[in-house]
């Protein structure tokens, strides 16, 4: 009898909508199995598999200001560090080791050196979620066991294969911008964003079909990778993307419990 995994895309501080996500995911009592995730989805999934609600993700990560987020390192090989982010995990999460969490738990990761993408799913929680969650030139990459890891999401914004390995059905969640844009970008950073979106769409896009039931957040779209004070307002929109589709999660729930 296959179970339900989860499966969390990438997508910078979008990736707060994944918590209104698992908000309604908890109310709709969806037995989850699995977790899998990138970059942003890595951290909503990991804090989320180590026990915390989604309300309380949500009032460790919030912040007014995007500067808050950054710590400039400059010099270095991003430009900047994620001591922001460690802190809230080792605050959240202690020195937890993925055997640890209530939920199975995979993060995605890129190896620069191998250029693969790499799934962990064992050893220190907090060094492999930092390292999926690490946007190339913007933050540094993370040195772990002799490699040298990015953000997950620059070879892999969707990892669904650790779930279909499982044969579980799926219910994937993205927040990666795709389909027009509502403006021309006309700033270089805009341009920047677009252009990443777009990248890496095509391949999310293939696995996102793969998916059961498939969460497309498309509020979300018009809020930009570091937009990181907008926490509740994004925490709404996903709760709202996943109550949409209540009765195709309620049938999926069905489908697995017969």
């Amino acid at each position: 009898m296959a179970g339900i995994g989860l499966c969390l895309s990438g997508g910078g501080a979008r990736g707060l909508a994944h918590l209104g996500v698992l908000k309604a995911l908890d109310e709709l009592e969806v037995p989850i199995e699995m977790i899998s995730g990138t970059s942003a989805g890595a951290i909503a999934g990991s804090m989320y598999a180590a026990g915390l609600s989604p309300e309380t993700i949500l009032e460790k990560v919030r912040t007014k200001s995007v500067f808050d987020v950054f710590k400039l390192a400059l010099g270095k090989s991003g430009l900047s560090e994620m001591k922001y982010l460690r802190n809230i995990l080792v605050e959240s999460c202690g020195d937890l080791q993925f055997s640890d969490l209530k939920i199975p738990f995979v993060a995605c990761l890129a190896d620069l050196r191998s250029g693969m993408a790499e799934m962990i799913s064992e050893g220190d929680l907090v060094d492999a979620v930092i390292a999926s969650a690490s946007i190339p030139i913007i933050f540094e990459p993370v040195e772990k066991d002799g490699k040298l890891y990015v953000d997950g999401g620059v070879l892999n914004n969707l990892p669904v294969e650790p779930l279909l390995e499982k044969n579980l059905k799926i219910i994937g969640v993205n927040i990666n911008v795709h389909g027009e844009s509502r403006e021309l970008p006309n700033k270089m950073k805009n341009v920047a964003e677009r252009i990443f979106d777009l990248t890496l769409w095509y391949p999310t896009k293939k696995r996102f079909e793969k998916c059961d039931v498939q969460i497309d957040v498309t509020e979300a779209f018009t809020f930009g990778l570091f937009e990181f004070n907008k926490g509740d307002e994004l925490f709404e929109i996903g709760y709202r993307a996943t109550m949409k589709q209540k009765d195709e999660i309620q049938k999926l729930i069905s489908e697995v419990s017969s």
